[in-house]
């Protein structure tokens, strides 16, 4: 995984950095993918993580003092409405901060694990910011998320992004890659086209999901063209964020995917 092997070799190296935001559309895998690089740090054999160390076993049981982690859940014997249930508070917040100031029981490192970080109130978020970008000592904080855009652009700035895309069931297979041949040369066309094509289109959720992945596979190739000759590569960077937004927006909200496919090709031009 690619993801796994940028941190490993910043850790690694020693270029690490203190704030990342691990954004994508299942919440499962990011978290697990969290929790086993922490135990990654913590490992005290060779190979890591083993899983089987007492650190290891510490961190999976959720035990383990020098890692903290904060979700709205934790708040629920303190609610007075549904509403603060769901919101991660600025309390919590302060609870990680203090915690970060803190001295680390096992090696150098202390990291604070923000779940479903969107649920962030404003207060909270605000409050956060002068951690993200100085935090005391040797701190890591990974901001997990489903929905990296209801997050302050500031808090966003001051973190690197790791991006998780699907990887269920809406892969393309190589005779469904054949038919999303018309799709891809729609966008080279104009605007009647675009409108055409997507009029005609037969999407239902599962065929938008695999119509984004295919799109989102060719504009790679295109753009690993294009950075041998260095030309359009800004452009192809763009159409792949493009993608990638309509993506999350498809996972977290209800959409009519014909409108939102002539959307995104009028957006791809």
């Amino acid at each position: 995984m690619k993801q796994w092997d940028f941190l490993q070799n910043a850790f690694s190296s020693g270029r690490i950095a203190h704030a990342y935001l691990l954004s994508g559309p299942e919440e499962a895998e990011v978290k697990k993918f969290t929790k086993e690089f922490t135990q990654f740090v913590y490992c005290l054999e060779q190979k890591k993580p083993c899983r089987t160390c007492q650190n290891c076993r510490m961190i999976e049981v959720g035990n383990f003092p020098d890692v903290t982690v904060i979700k709205s859940s934790q708040s629920r014997s303190s609610i007075d409405n549904e509403k603060d249930m769901m919101e991660i508070s600025v309390d919590q917040i302060r609870y990680a901060q203090n915690f970060l100031s803190l001295t680390p029981y096992y090696g150098t490192w202390k990291i604070v694990i923000i779940e479903d970080a969107e649920r962030m109130s404003q207060e909270a978020q605000h409050c956060f910011l002068k951690n993200l970008e100085e935090p005391k000592g040797h701190a890591m904080i990974f901001l997990q998320t489903s929905k990296p855009d209801m997050l302050l652009p500031t808090i966003a700035s001051r973190c690197q992004e790791l991006r998780f895309f699907y990887q269920g069931d809406y892969q393309v297979s190589p005779d469904e890659e054949k038919n999303f041949r018309s799709l891809q040369h729609v966008l080279g066309t104009d605007i009647a086209e675009k409108f055409k094509y997507a009029k005609n289109a037969n999407l239902e959720r599962e065929q938008f999901y695999r119509a984004l992945n295919f799109l989102r596979k060719k504009l790679r190739q295109a753009l690993l063209a294009a950075l041998e000759k260095n030309d359009g590569v800004e452009k192809l960077k763009q159409d792949i964020t493009l993608v990638e937004q309509m993506h999350r927006q498809a996972l977290t909200s209800n959409m009519n995917y014909k409108l939102a496919l002539e959307v995104l090709l009028l957006d791809l031009s």
